[in-house]
Order: C-alpha cells, then structure tokens, then sequence
C-alpha cells in the first residue's frame, strides 16, 4: 500500500492556483477583452492590400516644394514653402481616399526618418555640430508619396 502525503501549504497553493485560472477563463469569455468575437466581422469597407497611387485630377496643379532653413546655434528653423498643397492634421485614422493637394511630409535627416510633418514651418534643435542633408518628401494622407521632394543642406558651427 502507497501512502501519498500532501502537505496542507501545497493544497492551498494548488487550491489558489485552480481558483484563478477558473476566475481568468471565465473573465474572457463573459468579457471579451480583445473583441475577437468582432474580428470576422466587416464593419468598414477594408483597405486594398496594394494601394495604387492617385492621379493627378485634370483641373489641379500639380504640388511644389521649396525649403528655406535657417541655422541659429545649434537648431534650424525650417519653412517649406508649398505651392498647390495643404498641410493636413493626421486623425489617427488612415484616409481611405486621400485628396489631391492635400496631406503631410515626411522628414529625414542625413538619410535617417525623424517623423512626419503636419504643418509647413518647425524647428530641429540639439543638432550636432558638421554639415547636415535635411529631405523633406510630400505625402498624401495615406503616407503614398507624392514623389515631389526638397532637399538641402546646411552646416551647424
């Protein structure tokens, strides 16, 4: 005969444990946290796997951009100058049909992202001392690039 003993700090540990994962499974399924029972089900149109690229409408000039900066220190004052483009705020929502003329820009230093831009006039500060490449390219909201981009470069003393 076989005599299993079990001390009473492991049947409360195990008591506690089987407790908790009742508790836990029970909370997913009443409570559906993670909507997974919405995910199979379509409530906006989806977005195209490949987007293809605006065409310029007929009626509308096409974007152009020009950059001025100024290096006071060690932080350049940029202003993009547009001409048949409008900078627009990002909604948190990807667009599904950008509008021509319309969007952000997209920021790179030295050949690096930094971020996107919402408006056509910033500042860059804390730059290191050397010669910088600063190229901003126009963006629908989306992020389909215009393929209209200003490059320049300026020296931080």
């Amino acid at each position: 005969m076989k005599v299993v003993i079990v001390s009473l700090r492991n049947l409360i540990l195990g008591g506690i444990v089987l407790l908790i994962v009742l508790v836990a499974g029970i909370f997913l399924l009443v409570k559906d946290p993670l909507n997974v029972s919405d995910s199979y089900r379509q409530h906006d149109p989806s977005v195209p796997a490949s987007a293809l690229p605006m065409m310029k409408p007929a009626d509308k000039e096409k974007p152009s951009l020009n950059m001025d900066v100024k290096v006071e220190g060690n932080t350049a004052e940029i202003s993009l100058l547009t001409q048949n483009f409008q900078f627009v705020a990002d909604n948190g929502e990807l667009e599904m049909q950008p509008i021509y003329g319309e969007g952000h820009a997209h920021l790179y230093l030295n050949g690096e992202p930094k971020g996107m831009i919402y408006q056509p006039d910033f500042l860059l500060k804390k730059l290191p001392k050397g010669e910088h490449e600063l190229r901003v390219e126009l963006n629908y909201s989306n992020h389909l690039p215009y393929k209209i981009e200003a490059v320049q470069k300026f020296v931080v003393e």
